[in-house]
């Protein structure tokens, strides 16, 4: 065959590849995005009602705040090694599934909790076995484009949109059927979310050496991750472990906050509000999560990110304050834009300063200092909101304060 001709041929057999290639691309971001949107619809259903039920059963706030404590220390203890047996498989779908029929098991099995103790027990399960969830699932998203803050963006668009409308049916249905009936419909669910996220097609990248624990990679092109502890100590240096430092201390703030507020908000507004106002903050994710992404791609992370933390503050002090339920959805509308704003610019950030063969890492220790700062701030906030809701709220703007302080000083 005449070479001119090899050359038409192989280029029509690259082309053919790369429409393959887009294709599957596509079909796995369309299955990835509907099982994340489900899944999501659970996680907005039974969340916002977990302290709510566990005070049904008769507990005291510090028992409120070690729900979140207990879920956050086991996800940080066992998220990187499910990141390594995900990585050495090359499998994402795998434990993106495990994850969360295991959270759906668990949240099933709350609907017949006898006891504070024993709703506790089955939330430290699920950081255990729920865990393998978020590194295989960050992983798999970054792998499916190079532009980190808009595949993020579109990811927390739609996974907030299904947050959001999973507090809208988890508020209707506490109020016609009893808080128990959420956790059954949130299994349910989730074994859906399971049966979609397992139709992804997955490229087989061949079982990768064990000798070293693997963590969540940013793409898969031919280089590998390990946890080396010079690896963590340059990234704990300098202008990137302030920033680390400032991620810690606004996630303090966060768990101080969340862990308790869906009881205040039964208790000040009625129990219908707690999935509503959940459920403004998801919509409001939902509707500005890419639009965020990309202006932190076109305009970077730094500034949107000191924007994100001045919106911690200024919503956790209204809510302190407002005390009208019309009002209080205003509040819920920010708090949700800070919210997304701080994921997005949070991993583009790391994702511009970290170089290709250490960044995922840089993300696993961003994950790291999210999860520790929710392990920290719940327990602040179940001493301090034993005393005064108010008092708990305003106390968040220590750690907000002093993390704007410190994050004005990090470059751009």
């Amino acid at each position: 065959m005449p070479k001119r001709e090899q050359v038409v041929i192989q280029g029509k057999r690259e082309r053919t590849l790369k429409l393959k290639k887009l294709r599957v691309r596509r079909r796995n971001v369309f299955f990835l995005a509907l099982g994340m949107f489900i899944a999501n619809m659970s996680f907005g259903m039974a969340f916002p009602y977990l302290g709510v039920y566990t005070r049904y059963l008769g507990a005291s706030m510090v028992m409120v705040g070690l729900l979140s404590v207990a879920f956050n220390l086991t996800s940080t203890i066992f998220q990187y090694p499910f990141g390594w047996l995900s990585d050495s498989s090359g499998n994402r779908k795998g434990f993106i599934a495990f994850g969360i029929g295991s959270m759906g098991l668990f949240y099933a099995m709350m609907a017949f909790a006898a006891s504070p103790t024993q709703v506790l027990i089955l939330r430290t399960l699920q950081g255990v076995f729920g865990s393998s969830l978020t590194p295989a699932h960050s992983a798999l998203i970054s792998e499916l484009s190079t532009r980190a803050g808009s595949i993020f963006g579109l990811f927390n668009s739609v996974e907030n949109a299904g947050y959001m409308v999973g507090n809208f049916i988890g508020s209707a249905v506490s109020g016609y059927l009893g808080v128990r009936s959420i956790f059954l419909l949130s299994g349910v669910l989730l074994f859906l979310s399971v049966f979609i996220v397992l139709m992804i097609r997955e490229k087989p990248t061949g079982r990768r050496s064990l000798l070293g624990m693997i963590l969540v990679q940013e793409g898969r092109e031919g280089w590998r991750a390990t946890v080396g502890g010079s690896a963590f100590r340059r990234l704990l240096r300098g202008e990137l472990g302030l920033f680390y430092l400032t991620v810690l201390l606004v996630m303090v703030a966060s768990g101080q906050f969340y862990s308790v507020s869906p009881v205040y908000f039964e208790r000040t507004f009625g129990g219908w509000s707690v999935g509503a106002i959940f459920g403004v903050e998801s919509l409001a994710a939902a509707l500005t999560g890419y639009y965020l992404g990309r202006l932190i791609d076109s305009y970077g992370p730094r500034k949107f990110y000191l924007l994100a933390i001045a919106g911690y503050i200024a919503a956790f002090f209204l809510y302190a304050i407002v005390k009208n339920v019309w009002l209080i959805f205003g509040v819920a509308f920010l708090s949700g834009v800070k919210w997304v704003l701080t994921i997005n610019s949070t991993s583009a950030y790391v994702a511009g300063k970290v170089k290709l063969s250490e960044r995922a890492q840089g993300m696993g220790l961003l994950n790291t200092m999210m999860s520790l700062g929710w392990v920290v701030g719940p327990l602040i906030g179940g001493y301090l909101s034993g005393i005064s809701f108010e008092l708990d709220f305003m106390g968040t703007l220590v750690p907000l304060g002093l993390a704007l302080l410190l994050a004005l000083r990090l470059p751009e």
